[in-house]
């Protein structure tokens, strides 16, 4: 992976060169970001740009031997650490699980999208129910990966993913190790939440801060990934707030968006003319949607209500519509009565409630949609 790869982060990008150009990298460093910045694949390029022997001044060449083996995760001296926990997917008997047993599917995740979350990762090694967690097992791994010479003759890289993660118990078993590594042992830990990071960890690493990719950045690369106008990306870089994780989200969650439309059209529509079976048609078919499909529909219709009161506020500017929404937002905002607003909400967030507490679908919708009948 090189710092070509990267969106963004130009200025970091040239510090991190000039401080291996002044031997000024530290033994521990530590990157910091909102969720979405690119700080993995940063620590991975700038991992990749210290062991490339045909690096330039401003990136690794991306071809040689070394290069390559980066650019697969396959690198004997690249070593990763991750929080897990026991799985489906990976079977790890009686043992204490840890990163070496989810590897193949770590450089799978890492190799499709960089810019994953931590859900995401859990959901790859089947563990959404589970905490992830970095614990004594791993930390006496890492020491003893670290202590072994190089592979290759170069320098032994350890990418700690989420060291907030970490327990106190693994903590203290890496202090020393952090506070004197091998020579030529780098420690990059990458972290969305520095504040959890036990202090003593946290005092002794080098730490370097990620800003948010700049808008003309993401512009360019929403065009260059999704099949967008330029008014679509426009709008996603401003309001994706520098995350590359968020936007690429919010693309997706709009290009599903058409289902939830119909329904909500059906509900809205079928309240408005009090036509009674758009109503009872509305509520017959969510409630055989699924729990989770349900949960998704109250919380988008939520923002569908923010959106229109803005607009009726005459708040267009913070309203955040996608273009593609903006006639039928207006619609509506001009249509709804100002106290419908209020108990709307109050209504829709009991409804979630409800499904989160396993209410009967038919119930909580058919009441949803009467109440929706009779205030709108």
């Amino acid at each position: 992976m090189q710092f070509a790869n990267i969106a963004g982060q130009q200025k970091l990008k040239e510090r991190l060169l000039t401080m291996f150009r002044e031997n000024r990298v530290g033994h521990a460093v530590l990157f910091c970001e909102e969720q979405g910045y690119g700080a993995l694949p940063l620590a991975i390029a700038f991992a990749q740009y210290i062991s490339c022997k045909f690096r330039n001044n401003l990136d690794s060449c991306g071809s040689c031997p070394t290069c390559n083996k980066f650019n697969k995760l396959i690198h004997p001296d690249l070593h990763f650490a991750m929080p897990v926990n026991s799985s489906k997917e990976v079977v790890t008997s009686n043992k204490k699980p840890v990163s070496d047993m989810f590897l193949p599917l770590w450089r799978e995740m890492v190799l499709e999208n960089p810019y994953f979350t931590e859900q995401e990762w859990y959901r790859k090694i089947q563990i959404e129910n589970k905490a992830g967690n970095i614990g004594v097992a791993e930390a006496s791994l890492i020491v003893k990966k670290l202590s072994m010479h190089s592979f290759e003759g170069g320098a032994k890289f350890m990418i700690i993913w989420l060291p907030e993660k970490m327990n106190q118990e693994a903590a203290n078993k890496l202090l020393k190790l952090i506070e004197e590594p091998p020579l030529g042992t780098y420690i990059f830990m990458v972290s969305e939440s520095p504040e959890n990071i036990i202090t003593t960890i946290l005092s002794r690493c080098q730490i370097l801060r990620l800003n948010p990719i700049e808008q003309e950045v993401m512009f360019n690369e929403l065009i260059s990934e999704f099949d967008l106008s330029d008014t679509n990306a426009k709008f996603w870089a401003k309001i994706s707030a520098g995350s590359l994780t968020k936007a690429r989200e919010m693309i997706n969650d709009s290009a599903k968006t058409t289902n939830l439309d119909n329904s909500l059209s059906l509900l809205m529509d079928g309240c408005a003319t009090k036509d009674l079976q758009k109503v009872i048609l509305f509520w017959e078919e969510i409630s055989q949607s699924g729990r989770e499909n349900q949960k998704i529909f109250l919380e988008y219709t939520l923002e569908f209500l923010r959106r229109s009161l803005m607009v009726s506020k005459g708040a267009l500017q913070v309203a955040n519509i996608p273009p593609s929404r903006v006639e039928f937002i207006n619609y509506w905002a001009g249509k709804i009565k100002p106290t419908f607003y209020s108990r709307a909400y109050t209504l829709i967030n009991n409804a979630i409630e409800d499904v989160n507490r396993n209410v009967n679908s038919k119930y909580v919708f058919a009441d949803l949609s009467n109440r929706f009948f009779l205030s709108l």
